[in-house]
């Protein structure tokens, strides 16, 4: 989870199954512009009607996003099928996650750093 932004637990389990479901379903598509995805977490809006999954995409591909937004509505209706005792299942729209990016600049830096500092 990218942290505790003050949901309730509730919403944190709803986004967790929505994380492990949609990433075994986006692994099952036989859509060829959906290759190289992760699903790297879900977030749930207040009122739960909404998820935001956050994906990791092989050289940020803006159509491998494009498509899997476009496949959102199918996405959807497999986790309605999965999880039957879910009560509503949320509208889901993909991003992409820049945290992974971030963390990597930042490795990048330091090491820089030390390296000038060791010379």
């Amino acid at each position: 989870m990218r942290g505790h932004n003050g949901t309730s637990h509730r919403a944190e389990r709803i986004a967790e199954l929505i994380k492990r479901d949609v990433a075994v379903i986006i692994d099952s598509l036989s859509d060829p512009r959906i290759h190289g995805v992760d699903v790297i977490d879900a977030e749930m809006s207040r009122d739960l009607r909404y998820a935001t999954v956050f994906v990791s995409i092989e050289n940020d591909n803006k159509t491998v996003l494009a498509a899997l937004n476009g496949s959102a509505g199918y996405i959807r209706n497999r986790l309605a099928e999965e999880n039957s005792e879910m009560r509503g299942v949320p509208r889901l729209n993909f991003v992409i996650d820049k945290s992974q990016a971030y963390y990597e600049r930042i490795e990048q830096v330091i090491k820089g750093i030390h390296n000038e500092t060791t010379e």
